[in-house]
């Protein structure tokens, strides 16, 4: 993979041209948010706070907007840049927790009765309780430590690319995660699945850090009705895949960890095992599509 590094400092000097910096994910962002307003007002009669939502999402649009246009009237502030190439990652996080509360935009119902008979179908029971069993504390508290490097391998990428100034390596990580996330999110309207998450308090009742902190982060901000593909597994794949190709000698630890993070969306119950294998397929096919895409029409061509 070419690196595309700009000489040491480059992303961080004012006289470079910041309205460019990921465009095409601002562009990802804009269609977005401008299609579910757009649905919520013609379609949102089931949803309640129908009008906040749909306030929020070209808040969206208009927020980000904004950004752009004071980063280039103040080229010397270096928060608004920093601002103006990580926005979207705050944006992920309130986007899937919205496609929860949203969830039955086009469906009054959720999924979870056909991907649980999937489940049941190929295993004789669900997954999620053939592989539980009652364990030490500190496995649990490890399971949940892996569920929540998700969180990590998210940002490692681009913490790593952006503070060696490789730019160009930047903005297509920002591109292919916001991408991956938004077909996600569409998936979640179309298809939403809430998943076993009911059995994972009674199995998992007490705990010393990851536990009660996976609940909190689930108490705050989970989204239900976003479980099918699992987008845990997917980012997790494509954040594997960027690592490989920055810091390979990690790869023997990252690659373990990964693995124990798949295993953790489907024993730890937060996932039925169908969601975690589409999600899989889905990561892998995603990375596959975007690396043909770049060999065919050039690096920078989807950044």
């Amino acid at each position: 993979m070419v690196s595309g590094k700009p000489p040491s400092g480059t992303l961080f000097m004012a006289g470079s041209d910041y309205s460019s910096f990921h465009k095409p994910s601002d562009w990802l962002f804009w269609i977005y948010n401008t299609l579910v307003a757009v649905f919520l007002l013609l379609m949102g009669y089931r949803i309640t706070y129908r009008w906040l939502y749909l306030l929020s999402n070209i808040a969206l649009i208009v927020l980000s907007a904004v950004l752009i246009i004071y980063t280039r009237r103040y080229p010397h502030a270096k928060w608004l840049r920093f601002l103006r190439q990580w926005y979207p990652f705050g944006y992920f996080f309130y986007l899937h927790w919205e496609s929860g509360m949203i969830g039955k935009l086009f469906f009054n119902h959720r999924f979870d009765y056909l991907v649980a008979s999937w489940d049941f179908s190929l295993f004789g029971d669900y997954l999620h309780n053939i592989l539980y069993q009652f364990q030490p504390l500190w496995f649990s508290e490890f399971i949940h430590f892996t569920y929540f490097f998700y969180y990590i391998l998210l940002f490692l990428p681009a913490v790593i690319l952006y503070f060696q100034g490789d730019h160009l390596r930047f903005r297509n990580y920002v591109f292919d995660v916001s991408l991956l996330y938004l077909i996600h999110y569409t998936v979640f309207y179309i298809f939403p699945v809430v998943g076993p998450i009911e059995h994972h308090l009674s199995k998992f009742p007490d705990g010393v850090l990851f536990i009660p902190l996976m609940k909190l982060f689930y108490k705050i901000g989970d989204s239900p009705g976003g479980a099918m593909p699992s987008s845990h597994v997917s980012v997790a794949v494509l954040g594997w895949f960027w690592m490989l190709h920055i810091r390979r000698r990690w790869m023997p630890v990252l690659t373990f960890l990964v693995v124990c993070l798949i295993f953790s969306t489907v024993y730890l119950s937060y996932h039925y095992a169908i969601d975690s294998l589409v999600g899989f397929i889905v990561g892998v096919l995603f990375v596959v599509a975007m690396q043909y895409l770049r060999r065919r029409y050039g690096r920078e061509t989807f950044i």
